[in-house]
């Protein structure tokens, strides 16, 4: 009988391109990331959210070491995982974090560029 072929979640198709990008096999990819199969395929079809920031820098740390370091693959990678989380990327939750004394600032700031309303 044959296996019913999942979708791949918005990050899951993103990651599995950036693989083939790397001409790496999957096989060789998640276990260079340290993760086993069965997790590497509900990360791709959206079965578990995407993996937590210290995956998500190894998995970028193995696509580099086949690619060229990408500012914009490296954004993406966090803001389609967020996305599918529906949480703010990690990178910019840190940022906002690390800099409590900036808060009201980035309040303003993006009240202003969002135009939210009070």
């Amino acid at each position: 009988m044959a296996r019913e072929r999942k979708e791949k979640s918005e990050f899951g198709a993103y990651l599995a391109q950036a693989i083939s990008d790397a001409k790496m096999v999957q096989s060789d990819f998640y276990t260079a990331v340290g993760i086993k199969k069965p997790y590497f395929y509900d990360i791709l079809t959206g079965k578990t959210n995407p993996p937590p920031r210290e995956t998500l820098e190894k998995m970028l740390d193995v696509l580099e070491e086949k690619l060229p370091a990408d500012d914009h693959r490296r954004s993406t990678f966090f803001n389609l995982a967020a996305k599918c989380r529906q949480e703010i990327p990690v990178d910019i939750n840190d940022l906002i974090r690390d800099h409590p004394e900036q808060w009201d600032n980035i309040r303003r700031e993006l009240t202003k560029m969002l135009g939210a309303q009070r």
